[in-house]
């Protein structure tokens, strides 16, 4: 979570950029991953201060709005995965927010779940910053912000997507088990994710977007 943070405030520095993709050479070797293509286009993509003020619908200027999007960016990622992780496995969609729950499960009530959607449920990934414990934002802030997001990085959608449909395509039937192995493979979804914005952070990066239209 902390490194998807500093991404958003990395590319935040990146000002008078206009989106777009560009080869470099730090981002050439994702081409050999399954999900290289769409990969390399998140990790090309540059984040203006312009790109900002839109995220946060003109309701700021670009400083504020950088602030606002270093937020933002981290949930829009933590959203797209689940409701892509929920709509694989043709559950009910997301819920609203509800209080930040720490506490796992025990065995009896994991026992006791009567569905397979009770069981995910409980066995959700949660993170405090989907919750109505988060310190920065409201859940209704978060609405046009995906929504932006997703047009600016449609990429991002599709790696979490093409990624649980393979999948569960393995998988005859759905079981405890294999919802269990799900949340497994979200969690390397959003480790495959971050290392691609890893990259994006770099200096070379940042010299790339500010040098595109300069």
């Amino acid at each position: 979570m902390i490194i998807l943070v500093i991404f958003s405030v990395c590319i935040s520095l990146c000002t008078n950029v206009q989106a777009g993709s560009i080869s470099t050479p730090t981002t050439t070797s994702l081409v050999h991953n399954t999900f290289g293509a769409d990969l390399t286009r998140i990790a090309e993509s540059c984040f203006s201060g312009a790109n900002h003020e839109q995220l946060t619908r003109y309701t700021v200027r670009r400083s504020i709005a950088r602030t606002l999007g270093s937020v933002l960016n981290p949930e829009f990622l933590l959203t797209i995965g689940l409701t892509e992780l929920r709509s694989t496995l043709n559950l009910e969609p997301l819920p609203p927010w509800k209080p930040y729950n720490n506490t796992d499960p025990s065995d009896l009530d994991l026992a006791s779940a009567p569905t397979i959607q009770a069981y995910y449920d409980l066995k959700e990934p949660r993170d405090v910053m989907r919750s109505l414990d988060d310190d920065y934002n409201y859940e209704h802030n978060l609405t046009p912000a995906k929504a932006y997001l997703d047009k600016q990085f449609p990429a991002t959608r599709k790696v979490f997507k093409r990624r649980f449909e393979k999948i569960r395509r393995s998988i005859e039937l759905l079981d405890r088990k294999r919802i269990d192995k799900m949340n497994g493979k979200y969690y390397k979804a959003n480790s495959l994710i971050t290392e691609t914005v890893e990259q994006t952070t770099s200096r070379r990066n940042l010299f790339r977007c500010w040098n595109a239209t300069n």
